[in-house]
C-alpha cells in the first residue's frame, strides 16, 4: 500500500460497492468510476461467487487499487 494514503482512515470506510454474482458488468464499472470522482477513495466488496477480477475493475473505473483483502477491495482515484 502507498504511503500516500492513510490505513486507519481506509480501514473505516463502509464498502459502497457490493458486486453481486452477475460480476462486474458496465453498470458496476460506471457506478464505481461516479464514485470515484466524487469521493476519491471507495471501497468494494464481492460474493464468493461472483467473476472477480479487481485489475480490470481498477482500469475501467480509471483509479489505482491501494489495499485487496478476501473479497474487499480500495480504490483510489489517480492523482497527477
Amino acid at each position: 500500500m502507498p504511503d500516500k494514503y492513510d490505513r486507519s482512515a481506509i480501514q473505516s470506510l463502509k464498502p459502497t460497492i457490493w458486486v453481486g454474482k452477475c460480476g462486474v458488468t458496465e453498470e458496476v464499472i460506471h457506478e464505481a468510476r461516479s464514485q470515484l470522482e466524487t469521493r476519491g477513495v471507495i471501497k468494494i466488496k464481492w460474493l464468493k461467487n461472483a467473476e472477480m477480477d479487481p485489475g480490470a475493475l481498477a482500469a475501467g473505473t480509471g483509479g489505482v487499487v491501494i489495499d485487496i483483502r478476501g473479497r474487499t477491495m480500495v480504490i483510489a482515484k489517480r492523482r497527477g
